[in-house]
């Protein structure tokens, strides 16, 4: 389906067409509740334990959780969400040079999410990049605005370090050695994906982004500090996570349901639009290498007294990945296919 990006600063006031929803598969944001006891964790704290705790708690009932006293600067921070504004108010004409439908490529700008195999396209616009090694990558980056290459390594690296943190508590919180995740994803991989949503004239009839889980082992999202915009599914509803300025999202991805055997879930998420402010958001995904073999963790289903086995079977990151791309984004869990029958 052709697609172009819709970053324009053109007020639309009626939807087009192609992004108009199926009606039984609209949002119906009236339905939509707050989600009042969203687990709040300080990762600064030096109570282990209480830490270990939480993350367990977080991660077996939400999927999801936010974070503070982090260690990422507030001036990082700042400076990557005003190089991103910058980098979407560009002309339409600067944008359309790095544009590609080519999920394979390892920088594009781009619109919905998977032009090329989706019926329906997602109020969405947005720039995607490989980040580690940043020797290799950083040359393909956009090279305008000028402080781009230099605002975004100092952030990555930064959100990296914390990524590495959260996955020690995580393995912790599985009964597991602190570097038991580390351990089996490999030398990780870092993508960044920066979302612009930009004002819809009718959000009750699209998605920035459908329900859909993430491919890679843990998410570090920053959301857009004054517009809500994340929903997650609990129990069948959907909630809304309200923003918070001076905390990241974390979300389990599908390798880290697939490594505790199903005990944390990759939950289904997606992304509304609204009619007032556009929405940025900026999601930093950690990846096992693609060579790293994806298999629960034998303590997790190892049982002395009967033939238990892992929920999921062995396969590599590289094929979970291009299975992953090869579908439209709210199909079923793509985990679905790699249960061990």
């Amino acid at each position: 389906m052709a697609a172009k990006l819709i970053s324009s600063g053109y007020r639309h006031t009626t939807l087009p067409e192609n992004y108009v929803r199926p009606l039984p598969d609209r949002p119906r944001l009236s339905e939509v509740s707050q989600l009042e006891d969203f687990p709040l964790i300080d990762i600064s704290s030096k109570d282990r334990p209480l830490l270990v705790q939480q993350t367990h708690q977080a991660c077996a009932r939400f999927g999801f959780f936010q974070i503070i006293n982090h260690g990422v600067s507030k001036a990082t921070i700042d400076e990557m969400v005003s190089v991103a504004h910058e980098f979407f108010g560009m002309s339409m004409e600067e944008k359309m040079k790095l544009y590609s439908e080519d999920p394979t490529k390892t920088m594009r700008l781009s619109t919905s999410f998977n032009v090329k195999e989706e019926k329906v396209n997602n109020w969405r616009d947005y720039l995607r990049l490989h980040c580690y090694p940043i020797d290799k990558y950083v040359h393909e980056w956009p090279s305008t605005p000028p402080s781009f290459k230099e605002v975004v390594s100092k952030y990555i690296r930064e959100v990296r370090e914390l990524g590495f943190k959260i996955e020690e508590l995580i393995s912790e919180s599985l009964g597991l050695e602190k570097d038991h995740i580390k351990k089996v994803l490999g030398e990780q991989g870092q993508h960044m994906a920066v979302n612009y949503y930009p004002p819809c004239p009718e959000p009750e009839l699209t998605y920035g982004l459908p329900a859909h889980t993430d491919p890679n082992a843990l998410t570090i999202l920053l959301q857009d500090a004054t517009v809500c915009g994340l929903q997650i599914l609990i129990d069948g509803h959907w909630f809304a996570v309200n923003p918070r300025p001076d905390a990241f999202v974390i979300n389990i991805g599908d390798q880290l349901q697939a490594l505790s055997n199903g005990v944390y879930k990759s939950v289904w998420h997606r992304a509304v639009t609204n009619t007032d402010k556009p929405r940025l958001s900026i999601a930093s995904f950690m990846c096992p290498a693609n060579s790293a073999v994806i298999s629960p963790a034998k303590p997790l289903w190892e049982a002395k007294e009967d033939e238990s086995k892992p929920m999921y079977r062995d396969y590599t990151y590289a094929e979970y990945y291009k299975k992953f791309w090869s579908r439209n984004l709210d199909q079923e869990h793509c985990l679905e296919n790699f249960l061990n029958h």
